[in-house]
């Protein structure tokens, strides 16, 4: 029996091309949460980056892949970066390995723009603010996307043992707490809300959603999932942009 259901954002709740969450995806939502199913955001973003048509209507949200989770009783689970991580991620920085976004609970920020990243920004539909990297030496930094190339993901976590990585596309990897990640978020939100994973689904099309497809009853890739995705899922659907969500709940008898 299925009671919770646990939703990526970029690709998955929201289309590239729309920037929206498509309606019959909605419908979707709606059937769900008729039958009784809790609805969860599962994102790498937090919570403030996200659009109005995802901040409302669930019953929970995992966000910054795992690192922040709250629900209508509040906030239960905080993770942050070692700070002598993100001090050694800055000196990367600094001496021009690569360009990182920061993520806090209360804000973001991109150490620097070039042609790639405004390309993704555009993608995304999302305009980063830049600041000195050096400012996340004095916050809580929950996480970092790291822009560099597939194989130069290396540079990041060859000199940083208090972190590891995920890739959610290509212009990118996410760089998180080490023992962090969305599983961890999943389960936290299950354990709080009387939920064992095996009476979970879980949607997802990047890299950083392997893991979270892995862990609950039944994971599903998108359509439009990277490579390695479908491989790790249970059930693949169609693309966000082609009914994808309600086609897999109509599939598994939900809708």
């Amino acid at each position: 029996m299925i009671k919770a259901a646990f939703f990526d954002v970029d690709g998955t709740l929201l289309s590239f091309k729309t920037h929206d969450v498509p309606e019959s995806t909605r419908r979707a939502l709606a059937a769900l949460r008729e039958r009784g199913i809790k609805l969860f955001v599962a994102t790498g973003r937090s919570y403030k980056m996200l659009p109005p048509a995802v901040s409302t209507g669930f019953d929970g949200y995992v966000t910054i892949n795992g690192q922040l989770c709250f629900d209508g009783g509040g906030r239960f689970r905080r993770q942050r970066i070692d700070p002598e991580g993100v001090r050694i991620a800055v000196e990367q920085i600094r001496s021009g390995l690569y360009n990182a976004l920061f993520i806090t609970e209360e804000r973001s920020y991109i150490s620097g723009k070039n042609q790639r990243l405004l390309e993704h920004e555009r993608e995304v539909g999302i305009s980063y603010d830049q600041d000195d990297p050096a400012c996340a030496l004095d916050e809580e930094i929950m996480q970092m996307c790291a822009f560099v190339e597939p194989e130069d993901e290396h540079l990041v976590t060859d000199a940083n043992p208090y972190v590891f990585t995920a890739r959610w596309c290509d212009d990118f990897c996410d760089v998180m707490p080490a023992g962090g990640g969305k599983p961890v978020g999943v389960r936290a939100m299950c354990e709080r809300h009387g939920i064992d994973l095996s009476e979970a689904i879980a949607f997802g099309d990047g890299g950083n959603d392997i893991s979270m497809l892995r862990c609950v009853g039944t994971g599903i890739a998108m359509g439009n999932a990277r490579e390695g995705v479908t491989e790790a899922a249970d059930m693949v659907t169609t693309s966000v942009d082609d009914d994808g969500i309600w086609n897999a709940c109509r599939e598994l008898g939900l809708v």
